[in-house]
């Protein structure tokens, strides 16, 4: 996907030069490039380690990685000097927010899952599939178009709690490779950032953008980016060792 992008970036741009018009370039020294690399760079990557490098280490735990991770934060926001009671309480404030919104799509979705499960919808959906005669590629094809569908309006977290109850035991029952169908599942939970009319990153673009630029025109732009996220997944569905061969060697 990475190599799509960046084929359709220098395409357009060689096709139309004016989108990446030349410029001199300001004559920097060595410690003039690598400042900004220290001071804005580093901490966020060290970050980075500190929460993924410690799990894959096996060091720490999921949970013992986030409560390292803002153990980091905070030293970070002490020595960028903006470290204050105003500060603390927002970021309590706003992460009990985004907790509790990811606790009652928990318990719901858990809920739910329960409710098809004892009520025996989930065994009659999969004796309808097997009636039904639905194959791997129905299956895939369908998870796509609902993910697509729901990305427009709903966040990944939801999209994830509403889907997998329905379509991984009908996976598991059809013995699709797991691996493949998180890898598609993942990808289209991507395209929801940028799906219109409520994709997050959309709003993120509008928010650093010049003002003259309008949502219409940001939408615009991303559409071929879409398009192209949506060959990847059309590629990995043709071609599933595209997904699973990284992992069949980790496997070993």
């Amino acid at each position: 996907m990475a190599a799509l992008f960046f084929l359709y970036v220098i395409g357009r741009c060689w096709i139309d030069p004016s989108l990446a018009p030349s410029y001199d370039l300001e004559s920097l020294t060595f410690r003039q490039r690598l400042l900004p690399i220290l001071v804005y760079v580093l901490p966020l990557s060290s970050l980075f380690v500190i929460v993924v490098g410690t799990m894959l280490a096996g060091v720490a735990s999921p949970n013992e990685a986030s409560a390292l991770g803002a153990v980091g934060a905070f030293i970070a926001a002490a020595l960028y000097r903006s470290l204050s009671w105003q500060a603390i309480w927002i970021s309590l404030r706003e992460t009990a927010k985004i907790s509790g919104m990811i606790l009652i799509i928990m318990c719901a979705s858990i809920t739910f899952s329960q409710i098809m499960t004892f009520s025996g919808a989930t065994q009659g959906l999969l004796g309808l599939i097997g009636a039904m005669d639905v194959t791997p590629l129905l299956l895939v094809l369908a998870l796509v178009l609902v993910l697509l569908f729901l990305g427009c309006f709903l966040d990944q977290l939801s999209m994830m709690m509403i889907t997998l109850p329905f379509f991984m035991p009908m996976a598991q029952h059809l013995a699709v490779d797991l691996i493949w169908l998180g890898v598609i599942m993942l990808v289209m939970l991507e395209i929801g950032f940028t799906t219109p009319p409520f994709g997050l990153l959309l709003f993120v673009m509008k928010g650093v953008a010049p003002p003259d630029i309008t949502m219409r025109q940001i939408i615009g732009s991303v559409a071929p980016f879409i398009v192209l996220a949506l060959l990847t997944v059309g590629m990995v569905v043709a071609f599933p060792p595209l997904a699973t061969w990284l992992p069949s060697l980790i496997q070993r």
